[in-house]
């Protein structure tokens, strides 16, 4: 094509929630973005939790709360990379808190360091990283046996380090992407753009697929670029109960159900009792969830 003046068309990434599954596998590392009550990829959690994922080594983000306990509450969890879950002024997250004191899932504690320069190191293939002088301080490197000590070559002074975090998966959502995989938050991005460069594949659910020609006009709101996502998928309240940062706020009277509900009862009624997502939001009605979008 280059020979005759003509560039290779584009191949759109746009899939399901059953292709997102498929490409993840029992036993696989899996990173979910989005932070406290914000951008979690509900839907898709839900989705692999009705498909009967398993044994996944879950990379928490810096501040996980029901993504990561519903994973648990629904078997999908071997291992955990953790630096907090719970549910914010809520409390307590009940599925992890049960787990850890049961020693039912393998927990990795590391810190915000931890995490975000371990996806650093995993986006450019580095097999660990050292943590800044003052590390030695915090609880994390003398109770975790993932941390370990090493020479500096340049000063002969004994540096921390931690291993890269390279996931087989990773899953967020967002406010708008374009077919190609081009993502726009409107808000923040916490870590979710190095969950996309260190993944080996990198699923996108949105609320909004939106032309090319709209990324294309704003460039510089690009918070993803498309060559880090695989695939795409348009899932409207693809957060909920989380919010959706510029789009609607989370639905706080139902993650106050979650919390107080027996979790095989919940997940019989809210994920293996529906069809799909849209007959799980039919369970709240247009009014509630177009509340949502108000209250911002």
């Amino acid at each position: 094509l280059a020979d005759i003046g003509m560039a290779p068309r584009r191949e759109e990434k746009v899939g399901t929630l059953e292709e997102a599954v498929g490409l993840i596998k029992n036993g696989d590392m899996l990173a979910f973005g989005g932070i406290h009550s914000h951008n979690g990829p509900m839907a898709l959690i839900r989705q692999m939790i009705r498909s009967g994922i398993k044994d996944l080594h879950a990379i928490g983000n810096v501040s996980a709360g029901m993504p990561a306990d519903i994973l648990i509450g629904g078997g999908c969890i071997e291992t955990f990379t953790v630096c907090y879950v719970g549910l914010e002024h809520l409390g307590f997250a009940p599925r992890f808190r049960k787990a850890a004191e049961e020693r039912k899932i393998k927990i990795i504690d590391g810190d915000e360091i931890y995490y975000v320069l371990g996806l650093k190191a995993g986006a450019v293939g580095l097999p660990f990283v050292p943590h800044p002088p003052g590390h030695e301080a915090r609880d994390n490197p003398k109770f975790e046996s993932t941390y370990a000590r090493t020479t500096d070559p340049y000063t002969g002074r004994e540096v921390i380090v931690s291993p890269a975090i390279a996931p087989d998966v990773g899953i967020i959502h967002a406010a708008q992407c374009d077919p190609f995989g081009n993502v726009v938050h409107l808000g923040s991005v916490v870590a979710d753009d190095l969950i996309a460069k260190a993944s080996a594949r990198t699923i996108v659910t949105t609320e909004e697929i939106v032309p090319l020609d709209s990324i294309k006009r704003d460039p510089k709101r690009t918070s993803i670029p498309g060559h880090y996502v695989d695939l795409v998928v348009e899932v409207p309240y693809g957060a909920h109960p989380l919010s959706c940062h510029g789009v609607y706020n989370h639905d706080e009277p139902h993650i106050v159900e979650y919390r107080d509900a027996d979790i095989d009862a919940y997940l019989q009624e809210y994920v293996f009792g529906v069809e799909d997502h849209f007959a799980y939001l039919e369970k709240f009605g247009i009014e509630r969830l177009m509340a949502l979008r108000e209250s911002l």
